[in-house]
């Protein structure tokens, strides 16, 4: 799609190169990087800023902890009381900067988990097998530092796959958990065998196991839970 341009020099330099004898060729024009993981560094840096601001602005903090050093460095109760409210200082601020690290790792690892899901679902695992295969391959997925997955092979090592620097993708794990799990993929009732699409073939009716429970199983008892069609429940 191209529309017409009167002046070039009212874009930005970055679309200027783009226009060609009056118009603008937007299939030309590069997507957006995805700044998923500068957002979340971003307000990691938020969060670093409110842990410190209860004690002031920064050149006040550093003021007064320079002030607590040097009382510090004597003796006498004087020197204890500055010690003992730098330790405190020191305790609350990493206290909230767990906090805060707790709680962006839950973010990270439920967002994962409802991206593997959906990847899952476009590989043909079936909806009652989606929650109980996520949940069995979160042990393969880390994140880097901007919060983005980093997935793991069986063996815990970086998966090679079709993601930048040949890292594996959420939607590699899923190809690969759909193809050494044939059991939880939709059946195309397809081969002679007598099946409708679609059917169990006369398979028993799904177990179900609260999801605290298959976190408790290794990864044997896991593997034939998922074999016997059981579904997880919270």
């Amino acid at each position: 799609m191209k529309i017409e341009v009167s002046d070039a020099t009212a874009l930005p330099e970055w679309l200027q190169s783009h226009v060609s004898e009056g118009h603008l060729d937007l299939a030309a024009v590069p997507a957006p990087e995805d700044v998923t993981g500068l957002k979340t560094a971003l307000v990691k840096e938020r969060e670093n800023a409110a842990a410190y601001s209860k004690f002031g602005k920064p050149d006040e903090i550093a003021a007064k902890i320079a002030d607590l050093e040097e009382k510090a460095k004597g003796t006498g109760k004087g020197a204890e009381d500055a010690q003992a409210k730098l330790d405190a200082m020191k305790g609350d601020y990493e206290a909230k900067l767990s906090e805060r690290d707790q709680r962006f790792q839950k973010l990270m690892t439920q967002r994962a988990q409802s991206d593997l899901k959906a990847e899952l679902a476009k590989a043909g695992v079936v909806p009652e097998g989606l929650d109980m295969l996520a949940t069995f391959a979160a042990q393969r997925i880390q994140f880097h530092d901007d919060g983005t997955p980093k997935v793991l092979s069986a063996d815990g090592k970086p998966m090679i796959g079709s993601g930048a620097d040949h890292g594996a993708t959420l939607s590699d794990l899923a190809k690969e958990l759909a193809g050494s799990m044939p059991y939880l993929v939709k059946d195309a009732g397809t081969g002679g065998s007598g099946k409708q699409p679609g059917s169990s073939g006369g398979k028993p009716q799904a177990k179900t196991m609260t999801r605290a429970a298959f976190d408790a199983l290794d990864a044997g008892a896991k593997q034939s839970a998922m074999r016997d069609g059981t579904t997880l429940t919270d």
